[in-house]
């Protein structure tokens, strides 16, 4: 989705029913819904839609004269514990460097800013480092980034290296503006690191298009993993051992991942909510799979849960 337009609030004539959408359908704080060119198969899936969501689209610049403009719900900001060399237990800890953390050019770090600085979380790529490991980034960029970052302020930083995720501490050494806008922090320091599990799940709340028993049917996605997903319908998609084909997005830093994968179904449970299906992703196409691992990482992050 583009960064920074405004959006417009959608109402249930906006969508048609059966036909390919015109474009994007994300929530008001611009998670991604349906794509352009999805469908919404049904009145039912229309009303269950504006139910579970507050549909909105993109403005167009120069077409739509008022937009009805959503505000950004920023993720909690949340203290992370700092790290020490021995665990309430008495076990030490184990010590990582910058080695540790494997980071090459073009890697995506999450920053805590500073209290003084709105305490939200931004992200930064990694340009290099110099001998005494010290880091040189890019400019912070996001919504809530600032205008510049501050000499000595202290910053907590993260990192996803496909399997864990460290944690560690940097000070912003100086603020450089040519021959472009970027950042020296000091050498990374009290580096913590969190494996994540395969299995690990998060919740969530996303559209997911679920094709079974040729029929089409949108569903409420409330928690995922790299190896499976849990999926509210109003209806029955099947028994267990039935295979489905599901088809959703997830956003991954700034960008919107579709994900298509094959499912198969292994309990279905009735509530007051509807039918919970538990569905198991045997296989996912390998870039489907880090675009999973990483959309978990990026809400334990949200969450406060790494």
């Amino acid at each position: 989705m583009a960064q920074g337009l405004p959006l417009v609030a959608l109402t249930p004539d906006d969508i048609p029913l059966g036909e390919a959408l015109p474009w994007a359908i994300v929530e008001r704080n611009g998670e991604p819904l349906l794509a352009e060119g999805d469908i919404v198969p049904t009145q039912a899936g229309r009303d269950w839609l504006f139910s579970s969501f507050a549909p909105h689209r993109v403005a167009t610049l120069g077409q739509d004269d008022a937009v009805a403009v959503a505000p950004t719900d920023a993720a909690p900001a949340t203290q992370a514990p700092t790290d020490n060399a021995v665990t309430a237990s008495g076990v030490a800890s184990p010590q990582y460097g910058l080695t540790d953390l494997n980071l090459r050019p073009g890697d995506w770090l999450q920053i805590q800013l500073p209290p003084g600085a709105g305490s939200q979380r931004v992200r930064t790529r990694v340009i290099g480092h110099a001998p005494n490991q010290m880091l040189f980034v890019t400019a912070p960029t996001g919504r809530a980034a600032p205008p510049t970052l501050q000499a000595s302020e202290r910053l907590e930083l993260w990192t996803f290296s496909g399997e864990d995720i460290y944690h560690f501490v940097c000070t912003v050494e100086r603020v450089e503006r040519t021959p472009f806008d970027y950042v020296v922090l000091s050498a990374p320091a009290q580096i913590r690191r969190k494996v994540l599990r395969r299995s690990q799940r998060v919740p969530a709340k996303l559209v997911v298009s679920v094709s079974a028993a040729q029929t089409r049917h949108l569903a409420l996605l409330q928690d995922v993993s790299a190896e499976g997903v849990s999926l509210l319908a109003d209806t029955p998609l099947g028994v267990p051992g039935d295979s489905v084909q599901l088809a959703f997005r997830v956003r991954v830093g700034d960008i919107d991942m579709p994900i298509e994968a094959t499912g198969t179904i292994r309990g279905v449970q009735q509530g007051d909510d509807g039918h919970l299906h538990g569905i198991e992703l045997p296989v996912l196409e390998p870039s489907h799979y880090v675009a999973l691992k990483c959309y978990v990482y990026e809400r334990l992050l949200a969450l406060g849960g790494a």
